[in-house]
């Protein structure tokens, strides 16, 4: 097969659930796939660490830059040009849109349809960026409806959000095909001897030089504000103990700051920016527990990266998340506070419990590799090419 690959992700300098995917199911691809020729396509000159180093491998650069616009060009128009171009035999668009009108048989990726159903709000964002975001998830909006009835089949990451493509995207379950993700393999249990390391990092870097829970995430569907309240319901009771939440975006710091001052924990709340997945394994390694109160995850990678580093994680008991973790972490029914307070006040001072769920967590992220979801990624390109 020749197979074309939407790659932008790739080279876009934004880190988040795109570019995760599109990094680790490339590289696997060029792991377990020599037989078949790849055409990489990605919207500015990539660095050459970036690319896998294998010989079926190539790229093209389709370089669109417009104020605001200039992804829906590039995608609408350039990238359209350009694979007409190319001889191929099947291309695969992996985040959620595709140009319209694509006359190769094309694969797409919907990793969720949390814009069609659960809006945005982008209550904690002002000024220009907000009406770009507006713009852009519109965009967005229309571009998956009109991708997923061209799409010769889809692809998306787990069962639960099969389910929601069908019923709310009239689509048939048979063309919708799950493959899971899976944690980077940066995410591993480290040494005590390791840990003392880094303890010693996450206090020169990151100002953490006590123990804490961690959390990830900015969005609202994240409900970190839920945390807070939580953790200001115990704090007091564990004094050697603070929060740290990695929030992406600074006006989500911060907005999550200023619930910290309102409850009267401001030096036991830490906020950071964006880390690198190396940072990231430091932090969920150090961590006495991972939280994650999220009520909308199509698939749900922190909490498995968690898992896979041996951490006891607190989740919600919603959509994917279950599916994902299995009985390998503590899940919470809904978002009563009092009830997330107790469950992580549970696995803080549980030792039994604590070593039971780091120990199945460990189990149950080995079943997830990015080899794996690469195999059957390429049983979906079989699949559509064999059919007449």
């Amino acid at each position: 097969m020749r197979i074309g690959i939407d790659a932008r992700f790739l080279t876009h300098p934004q880190r988040g659930g795109f570019k995760t995917y599109t990094e680790n199911l490339i590289h696997a691809l060029s792991l377990v796939d020599r037989s078949n020729t790849y055409v990489l396509y990605v919207d500015r000159p990539p660095a050459k660490a970036i690319l896998p180093q294998a010989d079926n491998f190539t790229c093209r650069v389709v370089d669109v830059r417009l104020p605001v616009i200039g992804m829906p060009a590039r995608e609408q128009l350039a990238l359209r040009r350009r694979l007409m171009r190319d001889d191929l035999d099947i291309v695969h668009f992996l985040c959620n849109t595709a140009p319209v009108g694509v006359k190769t048989k094309f694969v797409v990726t919907i990793h969720d349809i949390i814009q069609l159903t659960n809006p945005q709000t982008f209550r904690y964002v002002t000024g220009l960026s907000t009406y770009k975001r507006w713009l852009i998830s519109a965009y967005s909006r229309w571009a998956i409806l009109r991708t997923v009835q061209a799409a010769s089949k889809i692809i998306t990451v787990s069962c639960y959000e099969k389910e929601q493509i069908s019923e709310h995207l009239g689509i048939a379950s048979a063309r919708i095909c799950v493959t899971h993700l899976a944690p980077n393999p940066l995410f591993t249990p480290a040494s005590r001897e390791l840990k003392e390391k880094w303890r010693s990092k996450a206090g020169q870097e990151f100002g953490i030089r006590s123990e804490f829970i961690l959390a990830v995430g900015y969005e609202p569907r994240k409900n970190i504000p839920l945390l807070i309240e939580a953790f200001s319901r115990f704090a007091l009771d564990c004094p050697h103990i603070n929060l740290v939440i990695v929030a992406a975006e600074e006006r989500s710091r911060g907005f999550f700051q200023q619930l910290a001052h309102e409850w009267n924990m401001d030096d036991r709340v830490i906020t950071l920016g964006a880390v690198s997945p190396t940072d990231l394994a430091v932090l969920y390694n150090l961590a006495e527990v991972f939280v994650f109160p999220s009520e909308r995850e199509s698939f749900g990678l922190p909490p498995l990266e968690a898992l896979a580093c041996g951490v006891p994680v607190v989740a919600m008991k919603r959509n994917s998340i279950p599916e994902i973790v299995q009985d390998s972490a503590l899940l919470v029914e809904g978002k009563d506070v009092q009830a997330w307070a107790d469950a992580i006040v549970r696995v803080i001072r549980d030792d039994n419990l604590r070593s039971n769920l780091a120990n199945k967590g460990i189990q149950q992220a080995a079943r997830f590799s990015w080899e794996k979801c690469a195999e059957e990624t390429l049983q979906v390109y079989r699949a559509v090419l064999e059919e007449t």
